[in-house]
């Protein structure tokens, strides 16, 4: 499988601790990170690399696993796009 890392300018951001520890434990806590770097696999959404305050270095982390410095994590929605937006379905028949 082919990818490419690349460095992208540094973006002071929290953590949701949950991608830390495999959705197993510390559900709606956060921590400071600084984003590092991105990684391009072929047929998947763009990843990231961050490094913590502690001196660890997460790689290849979703985008969802992210919120904003400053922001409460317990205020950041939580809901898929299918189920926050309605989408009708349109049927044309042809």
């Amino acid at each position: 499988m082919s990818y490419l890392n690349a460095n992208i300018p540094v973006q002071y951001a929290q953590i949701k601790r949950e991608y830390l520890y495999d959705f197993k434990k510390h559900h709606g806590e956060v921590e400071d990170c600084i984003i590092f770097g991105i990684t391009s696999l072929t047929g998947r959404a763009i990843l990231f690399h961050a490094i913590m305050e502690n001196g660890a270095i997460f790689y290849r982390l979703p985008i969802s696993a992210f919120i904003q410095r400053g922001y409460d994590a317990k205020s950041v929605q939580t809901q898929r796009l299918d189920e926050a937006v309605k989408i009708s379905q349109v049927v044309i028949a042809g």
